[in-house]
């Protein structure tokens, strides 16, 4: 049965805009939204709904500065959600993601936090970026601090910082004791286009009309693969993507 209500929270002197849906779930999916992505949350939560998975998605204000401001509100959010559910493992998740099936096996991952570590080119070397679009969270005081020292990295933040970025420098200055652990890459909220047929949480991307920047760059990206893919296989016989092992329409090219 749907519960569509819950008390108020302590404290809260405002009507209480939050969405959430509670069945017979081992783990709570939590997430948030400023106004201009409440359509995409209240889509994700019908997602969820159909799925029978709890949910417990936040609304939060636009703050103050630029988008990447609006990201650093998630170690905040998971802050209020371990102390409104402080039993729960805790899948956080972006708004914009979608479900296509059972994603319970989450919990078989090890580690306080689990999340996914994405390789990113430096130069010619290559380095793990965390990426927060999917996060495991375990009732435990290791999840605890890791979200502390987060939440602290990203008051200490200046513009142009993500929550991403403030977490690298969280996690390399931390003395805290707490285990990550690595998703398995169809629950890793994959982009909709790249994700494998598998994958079980997929991530679609919205279009934040706050970001008057974000298509232009989305094409400029494009139109760079393109013209990388064409000089690569002038060069060597095979596109960049195929020298790379990149996905392209969900399939993994050998």
């Amino acid at each position: 049965m749907i519960e569509t209500q819950l008390r108020e929270r302590a404290g809260n002197k405002v009507e209480d805009s939050d969405i959430r849906h509670f069945f017979e779930t081992d783990f709570l999916v939590v997430g948030f939204f400023t106004p201009n992505y409440e359509p995409a949350a209240r889509a994700f939560a019908q997602n969820l709904a159909e799925h029978r998975i709890s949910h417990h998605l936040y609304a939060r204000p636009i703050v103050e500065g630029d988008w990447y401001s609006q990201t650093r509100q998630k170690p905040t959010v998971l802050a209020h959600a371990r102390r409104d559910h402080p039993d729960k493992n805790l899948v956080f998740m972006d708004v914009d993601c979608r479900i296509r099936g059972d994603i319970s096996e989450i919990l078989n991952t090890r580690g306080d936090v689990v999340m996914r570590t994405k390789g990113t080119a430096k130069g010619t070397q290559r380095a793990l970026k965390p990426t927060t679009r999917v996060m495991l969270l375990r009732p435990t005081p290791g999840s605890d601090a890791f979200i502390t020292g987060w939440e602290a990295a990203c008051r200490s933040a200046r513009p142009g910082q993500s929550a991403e970025f403030m977490l690298i420098h969280a996690m390399s200055d931390s003395s805290e004791i707490y285990s990550i652990g690595t998703l398995p890459i169809r629950l890793a909220g994959i982009e909709l286009h790249d994700a494998l047929p598998d994958a079980v949480i997929v991530h679609d991307s919205i279009r934040d009309p706050t970001r008057p920047g974000w298509a232009l760059r989305r094409g400029l990206q494009r139109y760079f693969r393109v013209a990388r893919n064409a000089a690569y296989r002038l060069a060597t016989g095979k596109t960049y993507d195929e020298l790379k092992g990149k996905r392209r329409g969900g399939q993994k090219i050998q």
